[in-house]
């Protein structure tokens, strides 16, 4: 059995997902880009995933363990793999792992994300293409009974283009996750909030660990009533910089946040 799937090899979500199938008995047997391949297996199984250096990887075998080897696959531009092992053995069925290598997985979700904007960018020329040939025919010849045909086609491939939108989505969000988590904001593009927090004493220490996970802070000014403004290039959203804030300031203070566009939230001025 194959199935396609845009995930960060070796992530919480996929580790979710491959354990879903292999609860319904079917193991992982190999992975080719995005494509999943599974065998149908009598025992039930769960399955573990980690980031181990190649000459790591060479040497795992499954003698004398509980965990049987199911794939590698090799992460791109480095000497890592990702090694998927399985067990059927009833004590391992409940244990989890946390995700490790936040570094590593940020590079592979960057990777899988380049790869899913390429693969909507040739279908969205290709499927151009075909359309237009399509439709030139149907008006040369005349067939309007063609007409259908090429409306059901235009539709399955709007649906198939915004389906991967919706994956890259989804890929970005956890990116901006890891990015926050890892604090490697090289190469993004982080949009500028503009904070003011009231009233304080004395400025934010914006080298705190919950503060610098947000990006990067500048100081713009104050007043003498203890207002203090700040810009933040962030990939956070308000609401998660209000909690961070929140958690670090008097339970008096007033936070108010533009957005990156320059609005005000929702009753601002009220």
């Amino acid at each position: 059995m194959w199935r396609h799937r845009f995930l960060i090899k070796g992530s919480e979500q996929e580790l979710t997902w491959l354990n879903g199938l292999a609860a319904r008995h079917h193991l992982l047997t190999g992975i080719h880009g995005n494509w999943y391949q599974f065998k149908k297996v009598e025992p039930t199984y769960r399955v573990f995933s980690e980031y181990v250096t190649q000459d790591v990887s060479t040497t795992v075998t499954d003698r004398n363990s509980a965990f049987q080897v199911l794939t590698t696959v090799p992460v791109k531009g480095t000497n890592v793999d990702v090694i998927y092992t399985g067990s059927d053995q009833p004590s391992l069925q409940q244990t989890k792992l946390a995700p490790s290598d936040p570094q590593m997985r940020l590079k592979v979700a960057l990777q899988l994300r380049d790869q899913a904007m390429n693969t909507i960018n040739l279908s969205l020329y290709a499927g151009v293409i075909v359309w237009g040939l399509f439709l030139v025919l149907l008006i040369q010849r005349q067939q309007l009974d063609l007409l259908g045909p090429w409306l059901l086609l235009l539709l399955v491939g709007l649906l198939a283009i915004f389906g991967l939108y919706r994956i890259s989505g989804r890929l970005q969000l956890q990116i901006s996750q890891l990015r926050r988590e890892t604090e490697q904001y090289d190469g993004a593009w982080m949009p500028t909030m503009h904070v003011f927090v009231s009233p304080l004493t004395a400025e934010l220490d914006v080298e705190a660990p919950e503060l610098k996970s947000l990006g990067r802070w500048t100081l713009v000014g104050h007043d003498k009533r203890g207002k203090y403004w700040y810009d933040v290039q962030t990939l956070a959203s308000t609401s998660e910089i209000k909690q961070v804030l929140q958690s670090v300031t008097a339970d008096q203070v007033h936070i108010d946040i533009f957005s990156w566009l320059g609005l005000a939230p929702v009753g601002w001025f009220i």
